[in-house]
């Protein structure tokens, strides 16, 4: 059976970003294909220590012992992912950039992908303005970095003007619903 592992980076379990990411998940589901939802706010993870343990051992695993070795054997174990992450300040959550960071194993010093392609990754961002260009630049740069490692970019979804709380759910934006729907119905086809 094939598997995809749903990273969530927001501090909220029951966000915009966790109810889109769950629709993905349904998806998924959908098409036969198992989860494995991990909220990024609940492990314990350093940030990248810059020993280059990897490097200097040609190695896809981090010296540090932390959650991060559940996330590796999770992905390893994988056909694909979907990360999902609230835009904070032009970027991805704290969690999801040391979840990116950690990633650094994945990628030789010439840049060479150590990941199969045929793992893919989509992506789910959430964000409070109304613009979806506005943080554009900072959301490709993270997939950009993402896709160093060698999964394949396969999507992306950017739901726009909402904020728990302040403005209308996202449960009663359907047609984001049903993107995140496709999203996870068609990252592994």
């Amino acid at each position: 059976m094939k598997k995809v592992t749903i990273l969530i980076g927001s501090p909220r379990r029951n966000g915009s970003t966790s109810l889109l990411a769950a629709e993905a998940e349904r998806g998924l589901k959908d098409e036969g294909v198992a989860t494995e939802t991990v909220f990024l706010n609940d492990l314990k993870i350093k940030g990248c220590q810059a020993c280059y343990y990897c490097k200097k051992n040609d190695v896809a695993e981090c010296a540090v012992r932390d959650d991060m070795q559940k996330i590796h054997q999770l992905i390893l174990e994988s056909d694909g992912l979907i990360v999902a992450s609230p835009i904070y300040f032009s970027g991805v959550t704290a969690q999801t950039k040391a979840w990116l960071d950690r990633m650094f194993p994945y990628v030789s010093m010439n840049l060479v992908p150590k990941l199969p392609k045929s793992k893919k990754v989509s992506f789910i961002f959430t964000q409070n303005q109304p613009d979806e260009r506005l943080f554009k630049g900072g959301i490709a740069a993270f997939m950009f970095a993402v896709g160093l490692s060698g999964l394949t970019v396969k999507d992306n979804l950017i739901a726009c003007d909402l904020d728990a709380g302040y403005k209308p759910p996202v449960t009663e934006k359907k047609e984001l619903m049903d993107t995140a729907y496709r999203l996870g119905k068609d990252l592994l086809r």
